[in-house]
């Protein structure tokens, strides 16, 4: 990609090759850019890395800047998890590369750890980015052009250790020679120390240290004194009174040391030539992974001044439109950052139509701090760096033009007003689009009258020509002109007029007034020397004045009642936003307490549903067991009927009943009833079937009508359609039941202590109440061990009648229906026989 050719040869690692990249001129110095590029710098870890920060140039290719603001977004993203690449200070190890280039190249150990550093840090940053492939593909695809030179680094790393010196467990033969030298050169030493402390040569020394000279051993001996230690001499002291002699007895022990000194030394080379040939093997290789780590050093040094700067990534616009919202000045930015004060922003939109923005107002008002901050945002985008503002959306400009300050030049005998007409013939003779041109206080330094016509022109020239113009000025005429002139933007920069002092707001569509004569008096000149002034100025012009004075007041009012109702409006937006947390909040509440009293109902319903549960349980089992008895009973009572029948008809003598289970006796008793021809059969306390089924006692007798009490129930039926039962055992009589009695008992109480009645009248209720009612009525029927009841109905039109008949057809618990016969009701009732 262009970026790492041009890193490359910026670097002096590669050539770049024919580019059809469109040239990019701006005024660097102008604008301040190499301050921003001495801030990038300082944001980088290594010399690479900073270097490139130095030589950052814009360009003009919409397509390279869009690519380079994304790099520095996802270079923040990765700031913002990781920290970083782990690229730290590494040392420049160009010169070590570039050392490499001859055949049989040798390198010194220092050069091979410089090296090594660098394909350490190379190597962490390709493994740390390429797992993130997808969520930080452009930074991929720079570590994708860092090779694995693993290998490589491992031989580098064997032979030089990380403090920069040749390892001497490099090799066997290494350490074998290293450890001999020490061992000979401790005996050398002992040898020598030995030598000193004889009692002979007692005053001979002038020192009992062993030194060395030209390499080998040797002891200090007083010059006067030489002729006493017999050796070879290798040189005086400085004052002539010392002798550094080698004795004979040493020199065996020294030519040793000298002998292994050369052997390891020569094993040294061929290790560290063995490691430069590594190197050199993949030297292009290393060139390729400086380059990245540079870049990606450089990238990362964007993303923490775009943080420094609390940036955002501009949009490259394809429509022409330069749009800055609460952009700050970054050099501005930075200084009072660490002041801990913030840049007063500014917000101004450029676009086809409106191509112009002349700003006016008082001196150190920020006139010129706007038109900076607007170039610099130019460069700093088109360099692929964030700009510091809320939002931003520029086009990729060919040409950032600036005449600002001072220009004059003594050197050259230009006023000057000379000077900056000279920049405004270049800039104007060089124009290329799509170009921004800044001019500061355009036309000062020469006649006002004539300065201000030559303003409007330039600002009119630049403008047809295409280009985008910001200019600050002081002439009435300029102001007159951007305030009337479609297409044409008119600024001001705020001053208050009471304290006298710039508040550096930019005011869109507003005129400024220079309040030179009040700023005078602030500064303190002499009120005399105002009032002349003021009476200096002529009708015209004070009028003027006057009149640009009275729009800023209005102006500044204008703006005061804007921020008032802005600042209601947010304190209405705070509060409805508050009330809708509140409601939210009382909501949650009430939907959290609904749920709680929900699930209360729940769990109270199911703890009183439980034993209900239990009970109809209880009864079905009841009655299972009570048809399940009288199916044994009618069984055994058959049985002996037959037996006894068959001995009658052998001539035999009348036969008890065999003996079965005293329960089967008793419960075939218990259904036994004997048919009642009239009244006169009954008593008051007789045992009773009814013809329903229901089991009974006679309490009164009236004629042939009895009234039977069950339960809870009195009935009254005729004494033809009772059974008398057998009367029952007493209490004192009765012994603990069989299972068989247990179960007659069981149904007798299902029975008895069931409050359903053998008659359900349905008069007056609609058809779908009749048939709820029915439904019920036939389940409490059927569990309370009714076999037969009489459903009254009424005659009337029919239609309860026939929706009775309809529920009886399809009810589980009926084995059949019929009309009642007239003494029961006639076609007014249905007899309803039920299954046993």
């Amino acid at each position: 990609m262009p970026g790492n050719r041009r890193a490359g040869e910026r670097l002096g690692l590669g050539t770049v090759t024919a580019m059809s990249e469109t040239p990019f001129v701006a005024d660097f110095e102008t604008l301040e850019f190499d301050a921003i590029r001495a801030h990038l710098a300082r944001e980088a870890r290594s010399p690479y890395g900073r270097e490139l920060a130095r030589e950052l140039m814009p360009t003009a290719e919409a397509a390279e800047i869009r690519h380079q603001l994304r790099l520095t977004t996802e270079a923040r993203q990765w700031l913002a998890e990781q920290g970083g690449f782990g690229i730290g200070e590494l040392p420049d190890a160009r010169p070590a590369l570039d050392r490499l280039r001859p055949e049989n190249a040798l390198l010194a150990a220092e050069d091979i750890h410089a090296l090594a550093r660098v394909i350490d840090a190379g190597l962490q940053s390709r493994g740390m980015l390429r797992p993130q492939r997808e969520r930080f593909p452009k930074l991929v695809a720079i570590a994708d052009a860092i090779p694995d030179l693993r290998d490589t680094l491992a031989r580098a790393r064997r032979i030089v250790g990380p403090d920069g010196r040749l390892d001497e467990s490099a090799s066997p033969e290494l350490q074998r020679l290293r450890a001999e030298q020490r061992l000979q050169h401790d005996r050398l030493r002992r040898m020598l120390e030995r030598l000193l402390e004889r009692r002979d040569l007692e005053g001979a020394f002038s020192d009992d240290i062993v030194t060395q000279r030209n390499g080998r051993f040797v002891v200090p001996v007083r010059d006067d004194n030489r002729g006493k230690v017999a050796g070879v001499l290798h040189g005086l002291s400085s004052s002539g009174m010392t002798a550094f002699v080698e004795p004979l007895e040493a020199i065996p022990l020294n030519n040793e040391l000298a002998r292994l000194q050369e052997l390891a030394e020569a094993e040294a080379i061929r290790l560290l030539r063995e490691a430069s040939r590594a190197l050199r093997d993949q030297r292009e290789g290393i060139a390729a992974l400086m380059v990245a780590v540079a870049e990606l050093d450089f990238i990362i040094a964007k993303a923490r001044l775009a943080e420094r700067l609390r940036a955002v990534e501009p949009v490259v616009s394809e429509t022409g439109r330069f749009h800055l919202a609460e952009a700050r000045h970054p050099l501005l930015a930075l200084a009072l950052q660490a002041e801990g004060r913030e840049v007063v922003p500014l917000s101004f939109t450029l676009d086809a139509e409106r191509r112009a923005l002349i700003v006016s107002g008082a001196n150190a008002g920020g006139k010129t701090v706007a038109l900076k901050t607007a170039g610099l945002c130019a460069l700093m985008m088109q360099a692929g760096l964030h700009i510091p503002a809320r939002a931003a959306e520029l086009p990729a400009l060919a040409q950032v033009r600036a005449d600002i300050g001072d220009r004059q030049s003594l050197a050259a005998s230009l006023s000057t007003f000379s000077s900056h007409i000279s920049k405004l013939v270049s800039v104007a003779a060089d124009l290329r689009l799509p170009a921004l041109v800044l001019l500061d206080e355009v036309g000062t330094g020469t006649d006002p009258d004539e300065g201000a016509a030559l303003a409007q022109a330039l600002v009119e020239h630049f403008r047809a020509r295409g280009a985008y113009v910001i200019a600050t000025t002081h002439f009435n005429a300029l102001k007159a002109y951007a305030d009337l002139t479609p297409g044409v933007i008119s600024a001001a920069v705020s001053f208050d007029m009471k304290t006298l002092t710039p508040t550096y707001q930019l005011h869109l569509d507003a005129v400024g007034s220079s309040s030179g004569l009040a700023i005078a008096r602030r500064l303190g000149l002499p009120e005399t020397i105002i009032a002349q002034a003021q009476g200096y100025l002529g009708d015209r012009d004070a009028a003027l004045a006057r009149y640009v004075a009275e729009l800023e007041r209005r102006a500044t009012e204008a703006r005061d009642a804007a921020a008032a109702l802005d600042e209601e409006r947010a304190a209405l937006a705070r509060r409805y936003a508050q009330l809708e947390e509140e409601f939210a909040a009382r909501d949650i509440a009430r939907q959290a307490d609904f749920e709680a009293r929900a699930r209360q109902l729940a769990a109270d319903f199911e703890a009183r549903l439980a034993p209900l549960l239990e009970r109809i349980a209880l009864t079905e089992n009841r009655e299972r067991l009570r048809r399940e008895a009288a199916r044994e009973a009618a069984t055994a009572l058959n049985e002996a009927k037959k037996s006894a029948a068959e001995k009658s008809a052998a001539g035999l003598p009348p036969l008890t009943l065999p003996p079965k289970p005293k329960s089967v006796g008793r419960a075939a008793a218990a259904l036994a009833a004997q048919p009642v021809a009239s009244a006169a059969d009954l008593r008051p306390g007789d045992r009773v079937r009814t013809s329903f089924g229901t089991l009974g006692q006679v309490e009164s007798i009236s004629g042939e009508e009895v009234t039977v009490t069950s339960g809870a129930l009195r009935l009254k039926v005729p004494a033809t359609s009772l059974g008398k039962l057998p009367p029952a055992a007493s209490k004192a009589n009765q012994v603990a039941p069989p299972p068989a009695r247990q179960i007659l008992a069981a149904m007798h109480e299902v029975s008895t202590t069931s409050q359903a009645s053998p008659e359900i009248n349905l008069i007056g209720l609609t058809t779908d109440e009749a048939a709820e009612e029915l439904d019920r009525y036939l389940d409490r029927a059927a569990l309370a061990g009714l076999t037969q009841v009489r459903v009254v109905h009424g005659i009337g039109t029919g239609a309860l009648r026939r929706a009775v008949e309809a529920l009886l057809a399809s009810h589980p618990h009926v084995a059949g229906f019929a009309r009642a016969d007239r003494r029961q009701g006639g076609d007014g009732a249905t007899i309803v026989s039920l299954h046993p």
